[in-house]
């Protein structure tokens, strides 16, 4: 079903003559192309990286004649169809050898489905974590762009300052290639916000997108990690943002780093910053009538009522919303018997 979460090991022999050495600096299973499942590895790498790849599990070098196993997590996107990434194996020197394995699922059809494609923002920030984002553009400070070429590799002089920018196609909708689906307003001429701050506090916490929560725990594949160099716990003084990979790790185009540690990646004051993947209806009692209202940030969702809760029953899309400020509403006046309201996509 979309959104799932789920883990895929394989299980290789070695049948070479040299020992396959344990942890991401020995022999790894690494992704061949590009990521269209999201795919998260089960532990923090200790060295800048471009691609998700995997140590091996147990930790323990492999024998000639032994097995090991690799394990990684992915994410079933939101739309329907089949889906498929690979990988092969990587040894210590960094040459590619043995076969290459996939792992292939086929999403169903769910019906009302979530505007935020968790699965496609990983998969974005998997693929252009150390690269040029798919509009061509790549902060090098506060106050220039460059334009490249798409997909090329990023800067490498300094560290750039290209983290919102990138958090802003992770999540959003950048032009030729989508990542999460998020409508990001954009502020200059690159995709997106180009600054920290404005797009977790004014873009995303602001309209409803997303609530600030404090721990880990709290977090999902797709969320988002602002950071303070100078201690100051205002949200609203962020310096850098990072993307949430999900198992406590991170991708960051300031250094191009994927799959470090959430918590040992900075020391500095960190925030986060979970996005929400539908929109809150709100219910409330005007005299005699009574008032439902949903951000207007959610441009894919209509309200839907009906009078029972039972299998199969009819729900009925209703009209006459208004815009009120940041908010859609529909009032209604109170009648006899149970109502029941859902925001659904159309």
């Amino acid at each position: 079903m979309p959104k799932t979460i789920f883990s895929q090991t394989w299980t290789f022999q070695n049948i070479g003559t040299a020992t396959w050495t344990a942890t991401y600096s020995g022999c790894t299973l690494n992704m061949v192309g590009k990521d269209s499942l999201g795919a998260v590895p089960l532990s923090a790498k200790p060295y800048v990286s471009s691609e998700p790849s995997a140590p091996i599990d147990s930790g323990k070098s492999i024998a000639t004649g032994a097995k090991a196993t690799y394990t990684m997590n992915f994410i079933a996107p939101e739309t329907s169809g089949s889906y498929t990434d690979m990988f092969q194996l990587n040894s210590a020197s960094s040459q590619f050898f043995g076969p290459t394995v996939t792992v292939q699922v086929v999403v169903m059809k769910a019906g009302s489905t979530n505007q935020y494609d968790r699965s496609r923002a990983v998969s974005y920030a998997n693929n252009y974590s150390a690269y040029v984002c798919s509009d061509g553009y790549f902060w090098t400070n506060g106050s220039f762009y460059g334009i490249f070429t798409p997909g090329s590799p990023a800067p490498a002089s300094g560290l750039g300052d290209d983290c919102a920018h990138f958090c802003s196609c992770c999540i959003g909708r950048p032009p030729t290639e989508w990542g999460g689906g998020l409508d990001i307003p954009t502020r200059d001429v690159t995709y997106g916000e180009p600054g920290a701050a404005h797009l977790a506090y004014t873009d995303l916490i602001v309209p409803g997108y997303a609530v600030e929560v404090y721990s880990l725990a709290d977090m999902l594949p797709g969320d988002l990690v602002g950071w303070n160099w100078e201690n100051e716990t205002n949200i609203t003084l962020l310096d850098h943002v990072t993307f949430y990979l999900g198992n406590g790790l991170l991708a960051s185009h300031s250094a191009s780093d994927l799959g470090v540690s959430a918590i040992t990646w900075y020391n500095g004051v960190h925030h986060y910053i979970h996005i929400l993947d539908s929109p809150t209806l709100v219910a409330s009692l005007t005299g005699n009538k009574q008032v439902l209202s949903w951000g207007t940030n959610w441009s894919s969702y209509a309200l839907y009522s009906s009078a029972s809760l039972v299998s199969g029953a009819t729900w009925t899309k209703m009209s006459g919303a208004k815009v009120v400020g940041p908010m859609n509403v529909i009032t209604n006046a109170l009648s006899a018997g149970a109502r029941f309201y859902r925001l659904m996509m159309p």
